[in-house]
């Protein structure tokens, strides 16, 4: 008895599924359409990643300073995920780091350009193994005359003088040194005297 009313249950729901179709049909063919009425939402989402989408984005990327993925998912109101996915499946590109070089002012652009053929030149042959660079550094023992941004406090206990910090504190004792480097190898580190001024004789 069970089993003949779940079969009589099945065969009402298919029939109904089948009226369900044949309206749905029929509204189509009123309406000059055999596509599904605009009621009836497609399955899955729709595609964000467009070819205008697509094609903004290079545009954006192409500069010498582009947006980032955050800037550009606000700008153009998509997820970040689906600007990663322009960028490394649609435009096949990869984010790499800018390499950091020293800043030249037009005057020192122009003038290493004008003493490049002279210098090379000049160690032409085996001048070059005559040349060393030298460069000078700072060095800052923190432990010297130092004022620590941390300190500790062990069962509740806290003095004043453990946590404060003065705005006007006494920097770290500096040390100057120079170092050089020529085709025989390395120097040795030379410390540079306090208030020594730094000139082609002292460098000597």
């Amino acid at each position: 008895m069970g089993r003949k009313l779940d079969l009589g249950l099945r065969e009402s729901i298919l029939t109904l599924r089948a009226v369900s179709n044949l309206i749905r049909k029929n509204n189509n063919k009123e309406a000059g359409s055999d596509t599904a009425p605009s009621s009836v939402k497609p399955r899955g989402s729709p595609k964000l990643r467009t070819p205008g989408l697509v094609a903004a984005i290079e545009k954006d990327l192409s500069g010498p300073n582009p947006l980032t993925r955050f800037a550009l998912s606000l700008k153009y109101g998509v997820p970040a995920t689906t600007i990663a996915r322009v960028v490394s499946q649609d435009l096949e590109g990869k984010v790499q780091k800018k390499c950091r070089v020293h800043a030249l002012s037009k005057k020192q652009a122009k003038q290493r350009l004008n003493r490049g053929p002279m210098f090379l030149r000049y160690i032409n042959g085996r001048k070059w193994k005559t040349v060393i660079t030298i460069d000078e550094a700072w060095v800052y023992p923190t432990d010297v005359n130092g004022i620590r941004k941390i300190y500790y406090e062990f069962r509740g206990e806290r003095s004043l003088e453990s946590w404060t910090k003065f705005w006007k504190e006494s920097h770290p004792k500096g040390i100057m040194f120079v170092a050089g480097v020529c085709s025989r190898g390395k120097t040795a580190i030379r410390f540079v005297k306090p208030e020594a001024k730094i000139n082609s004789e002292y460098c000597i």
